[in-house]
């Protein structure tokens, strides 16, 4: 049994399937999580964690560790649970569009092939789309919150100073 090469045009859609889910993730889950606020939770989390390692160089009492450690843990648990909240919407929507649309759309054709790193089927296909543009997306994303993140600190910083030779200025 061999295989064929897989027509043009299917390749094409399957593409372009993985592009439009890719994308509708990607916004689902910007939607659904407040940016702002996981920066604000990293922020917090990378202080305390800052602080927990300098206390525990510095040989601090376990009680001060275990303090900032019943700090830390609720922060990185509201991280977790703000980072899947959108996975119980995303997750099924892959389900649905791998097991079901593709094989509705595409099933006469589960024996042809497209060479790209190793011979793959329309669902292989898929799936490499989506997790190559999920990759190249996230990174860009992580970049982009990074910058914005850094900004907003600058500018908290700039306030902050600001506020306080307005302060110096009226005493």
């Amino acid at each position: 049994m061999t295989a064929t090469p897989m027509p043009p045009f299917i390749i094409l859609a399957v593409v372009a399937i993985g592009i439009a889910y890719t994308l509708f993730s990607v916004f689902l889950q910007r939607k659904l999580v407040d940016p702002k606020r996981m920066r604000e939770i990293q922020f917090k989390v990378n202080q305390l964690s800052k602080e927990m390692n300098a206390m525990i160089k510095s040989n601090a009492p376990k009680e001060e560790i275990s303090s900032k450690q019943k700090e830390l843990y609720p922060l990185m648990s509201e991280n977790m649970r703000k980072q899947f909240k959108p996975m119980i919407v995303i997750l099924p929507i892959f389900l649905l569009v791998y097991d079901v649309l593709l094989k509705m759309a595409f099933g006469t054709y589960s024996k042809d092939i497209v060479q790209f790193i190793f011979p793959m089927n329309y669902q292989n296909l898929f799936f490499a789309t989506v997790l190559i543009l999920g990759l190249v997306i996230s990174m860009v994303i992580l970049v982009y919150d990074r910058k914005k993140a850094k900004k907003e600190q600058e500018q908290n910083q700039s306030q902050n100073t600001g506020q306080g030779t307005a302060q110096n200025i009226y005493k």
